[in-house]
C-alpha cells in the first residue's frame, strides 16, 4: 500500500482569507485519521507564522503527531523574476527545517531561458536539502498544461531530482491520453495527488477545481485505472490526497481528514 499525504490546501490561507486555517489542528486531525505524511501549502505556512507560530515550533507539531512533511506547496513561477527568486529563498528557509521531500511548483507562464535559470538556481539550492522539485502542470495555463509539455520543459531545464506532478484532477481535464501517462517513465514522476469530480458544470476550470472536487469513488474519473496505471509502473512513493472542496472546506477537521483517508486508501491498498 502506498502511504498517504494529506495537503492542507482545501482549509488554505489562500482560500479562507482572514479565517485560521488552525494548521496545527489540521496535521493532528490527519495524524488521527491515519495519515502519516503531511503536505503543508506556503500561503498557510505564512498566515501560521504570522499569526505568531514559528517554522521550528511547526516542526516540532509535525514531529509529535509522528508524522513527516512530504510536500511543500506551492512555488509559483512566472515572468516576475525578482518575486520568484524572493519566494524560492523564503521557501527555502522554510524548507531547511521542514525537510519535505518535494517543492510543488507551478509555472503559470511561457517558458523561456531567464526562467529556467532561476528554476536551475532553486533546484540546486534545494537539492542541497534533499528536497526535489516537483512540476505541477495544470491544463489552463499557457503552456505546462500536460503531461508532454511538462516534460519537455524538465528536459530542457536539466534539474537533477526534478519530476512530474501528476495529478488525477488535471490528467482527467487535460489532454493527456491514457497512451501518454502509460508512457511516462516511473524515474521522471516526483509523486501523484489523487482525487475524485464530478461532471463539469462550467467551463471555468479554476472554480471547478478549487470548488468542487469529491472523495475519490464519488465523482466520474477512472481512478481505478489510473491506479492500476501508476502501480504498474512501480511507483512506490507517498500519494498526496488534494480533495478541493466548497462543501467540506468548514467540515469538522476531524471528520473532513477521516473520510479522505478512508475513501483514498482501497486505492492504494
Amino acid at each position: 500500500m502506498a502511504d498517504l499525504c494529506m495537503h492542507t490546501m482545501n482549509r488554505s490561507a489562500y482560500l479562507l482569507g482572514d479565517e485560521d486555517p488552525d494548521l496545527e489542528g489540521q496535521i493532528h486531525a490527519a495524524a488521527e485519521a491515519g495519515f502519516r505524511w503531511i503536505g503543508p501549502d506556503s500561503y498557510t505556512i505564512d498566515d501560521y507564522l504570522e499569526r505568531g507560530g514559528s517554522v521550528a515550533g511547526l516542526a516540532a507539531t509535525i514531529e509529535a503527531a509522528g508524522m513527516r512533511t512530504f510536500e511543500q506547496p506551492t512555488w509559483l513561477v512566472n515572468d516576475d523574476l525578482a518575486t520568484v527568486r524572493k519566494d524560492a529563498d523564503d521557501m527555502l528557509e522554510v524548507a531547511a527545517v521542514l525537510r519535505p521531500d518535494f517543492l510543488q511548483i507551478n509555472v503559470d507562464t511561457r517558458v523561456n531561458d531567464d526562467l529556467l535559470d532561476e528554476m536551475r538556481r532553486a533546484g540546486d539550492r534545494f537539492l542541497e536539502l534533499g528536497v526535489r522539485l516537483a512540476v505541477e502542470y495544470l491544463p489552463w495555463l499557457p503552456e505546462i498544461r500536460n503531461i508532454e509539455s511538462t516534460r519537455a520543459m524538465l528536459a530542457k531545464a536539466d534539474i537533477e531530482g526534478a519530476g512530474v506532478l501528476v495529478d488525477s484532477w488535471h490528467f482527467t481535464h487535460s489532454d493527456d491520453t491514457w497512451e501518454i501517462l502509460e508512457a511516462l517513465p516511473v524515474e521522471e514522476i516526483a509523486y501523484i495527488q489523487f482525487n475524485d469530480h464530478p461532471p463539469l458544470e462550467s467551463d471555468d476550470l479554476v472554480a471547478e477545481t478549487l470548488g468542487r472536487r469529491v472523495m475519490p469513488g464519488q465523482g466520474c474519473f477512472e481512478l481505478e485505472r489510473f491506479c492500476r496505471v501508476i502501480r504498474d509502473k512501480g511507483y512506490d512513493r507517498p500519494v498526496s490526497c488534494e480533495i478541493l472542496s466548497n462543501d467540506t472546506r468548514h467540515m469538522d477537521l476531524g471528520e473532513f481528514a477521516r473520510r479522505v483517508y478512508q475513501s483514498a486508501s482501497p486505492y492504494w491498498d
